[in-house]
């Protein structure tokens, strides 16, 4: 393979090697990051973004090949938090990608740092289109977004800006580089395994949620892996459904994590504006198994309370949400626990009921605590969130 031809532990490895001076320009360093829950989906899809601009950069598929930049993937999260996500180890893990050559919040800093006094940090934002609110003090500018929630209609300059329904952003990914590389089939057998791992585990191996964006770029994975088939089924891709079932099982198992790294695991942090002066200092922690679970795992109702609210009151917040969610017997199942002020529990309850179809089965909301059984089984934290920004929205002080 020649070196403009990089594999991705080798272009992950190259921009490791490299000087900050070889990788930020006077002017600018580029990255591209994913929210900062860093799930598998943000975390493949800022590295393949990446990797992808860095062959159409040095490539002749590049007709302004001297204005291209290498840009550095950044994962949301410190770099001790990645053990905590048991999927995205064992896909990088089968994929060659070491640890020591990522990019995390620590290194962005370092990074920033680093840099001339006078050049700006851009960045590409996959899995989100805003800034994530940790990085603000670090980035600068948005140059481009690809991403599939909610709209926020913010910087509708940035190119590419692509926000559109997909089970997941790194169909949207793969389908953008692929036309943008005219379907290089040397590189779809780079990135494919990569961001089908994603795409397999946010769709449910293609059976829920799946919209023509994530048809699309399995096809085309599919596609450029059956006329490679030696190498693929020495590398073990042959099989989508064992794939996903391996990943699927390392992404639910959280025995042996404390509350806290159960907590932030999945987690985002967002400030809801009402009417008044006073914001809400909210955050969600998505969590793969039932609350009675939880509690069996963690001393009881009151232990894992009360662990809850010291992650509470670590992070400053006035509500904590957890969002638990499993499959049983081919049924989907969801629970909402709420966490905060009474007051403010009650009037954002009343709001959301009947859009998730709240039926209450535990807490105590004159101690700010209250358990529902989510009915609404399609609502995830993208739906949400939403709901419960606009019901504040709404509050009087």
């Amino acid at each position: 393979m020649s070196p403009l031809r990089k594999t991705i532990p080798e272009f992950l490895a190259h921009l490791k090697s490299l000087p900050i001076t070889k990788i930020a320009s006077t002017s600018a360093l580029t990255v591209c990051v994913g929210n900062e829950s860093a799930d598998m989906d943000s975390i493949v899809s800022a590295i393949t973004y990446s990797y992808c601009q860095y062959i159409y950069n040095e490539s002749t598929y590049s007709e302004e090949k001297e204005k291209g930049s290498l840009i550095v993937p950044i994962i949301d999260i410190p770099r001790e938090d990645l053990s905590l996500r048991r999927d995205v180890m064992y896909v990088l893990e089968k994929l060659k990608i070491k640890e020591e050559e990522l990019f995390f919040i620590e290194d962005l800093k370092i990074l920033r740092e680093n840099i001339s006094h006078s050049a700006e940090v851009n960045s590409c934002l996959v899995d989100n289109n805003d800034t994530p609110k940790n990085l603000n003090n670090y980035i600068d500018n948005v140059v481009g977004i690809i991403d599939h929630h909610f709209d926020l209609q913010k910087h509708l300059d940035a190119e590419p800006r692509i926000v559109k329904v997909s089970g997941s952003c790194s169909s949207l990914v793969f389908n953008y580089w692929y036309e943008k590389l005219q379907g290089d089939r040397e590189v779809v057998m780079n990135i494919a395994p990569l961001l089908m791992g994603a795409i397999l585990i946010d769709t449910s191996n293609m059976r829920r949620k799946v919209e023509p964006s994530d048809k699309l770029a399995i096809e085309r994975c599919q596609d450029v892996l059956s006329h490679a088939a030696n190498e693929v089924s020495a590398q073990g891709w042959q099989d989508s459904s064992v794939f996903y079932k391996e990943i699927k099982s390392r992404k639910n198992d959280i025995k042996g994590f404390s509350v806290s790294d159960i907590l932030k695991k999945d987690y985002k942090q967002f400030n809801f504006q009402g009417k008044g002066p006073k914001s809400l200092e909210i955050g969600f922690s998505s969590i793969v198994k039932r609350i009675s679970w939880l509690f069996s795992e963690h001393g009881g109702e009151a232990d894992f309370l009360k662990q809850c609210r010291g992650f509470q009151s670590e992070r400053r917040l006035d509500v904590l949400v957890l969002l638990t969610s499993w499959r049983k017997a081919g049924d989907s199942h969801r629970e909402l626990v709420m966490l905060g002020d009474p007051k403010v529990l009650s009037e954002l309850i009343r709001r959301v009921t009947d859009k998730l179809h709240l039926q209450i089965f535990g807490g105590d909301l004159g101690e700010g605590v209250a358990m529902f059984k989510q009915l609404n089984v399609e609502a995830t934290r993208k739906q949400v969130v939403p709901y419960l920004e606009e019901a504040y929205s709404k509050l009087e002080e």
